[in-house]
């Protein structure tokens, strides 16, 4: 069980399923730190109601406000009232400058890796933060790892040409260093490689 600090400083355990499921899965294999992340902060609308957000991440330049949704809760037994205070609700955040990042709870069950690149994506697109190991590499083969972490299928040379604005002999050359580097696998073709993605060693960078 994890124990974070609440917006008052207080610490608290996290004891919702999909709460401590986010931490578990998505958030620490990535973050490693809970420093700015508060569980259930709070935060009042424009017409003074209080909404509880399940984490806020209080960091510059922005906000960032982070649901875990369950099934049942969310969306079987919703009814149309619930459902546009839902709209209402996310709207108010939004409005308020937040960035807004959800997460379902089966999601974070059955592939926590794609929860995980989501979060690396956020660290990377609102916080510009990477990894010491990622800012080693040469430019071309930064922006491929960075295509292929965005990526949800395998990548191919020609979608890292057009990323790059590169030829596909200069192309090809980066990305057979990054599969040396053991940071690429190749995962479709016979004689000749058709498409890659990154190994486990290339998403943690």
């Amino acid at each position: 069980m994890k124990v974070v600090e609440s917006v008052n400083g207080e610490s608290r355990s996290v004891t919702d399923l999909g709460e401590k499921l986010f931490l578990e899965q998505a958030w620490w294999p990535v973050v490693g730190s809970l420093d700015g992340l508060y569980p259930e902060y709070e935060f009042v609308d424009t017409h003074g109601k209080y909404i509880y957000m399940d984490y806020g991440y209080i960091r510059d330049p922005r906000l960032t406000c982070i649901e875990c949704d369950g099934f049942g809760s969310h969306a079987r037994d919703i009814d149309r009232n619930t459902f546009t205070r839902g709209l209402d609700r996310q709207n108010e955040i939004s409005l308020a400058s937040w960035n807004i990042l959800r997460f379902s709870v089966d999601k974070l069950k059955e592939d926590p890796a794609d929860c995980q690149r989501y979060i690396r994506r956020m660290m990377e697109e609102w916080y510009r933060q990477e990894r010491a190991g990622l800012l080693e590499l040469p430019l071309y083969q930064r922006e491929i790892v960075r295509l292929a972490a965005r990526s949800v299928n395998p990548i191919t040379v020609e979608m890292a040409c057009d990323s790059l604005g590169k030829k596909e002999k200069i192309v090809r050359k980066e990305v057979k260093e990054l599969t040396e580097k053991q940071i690429l696998e190749g995962v479709s073709g016979t004689r000749r490689i058709s498409a890659y993605r990154l190994t486990p060693k290339g998403r943690l960078l």
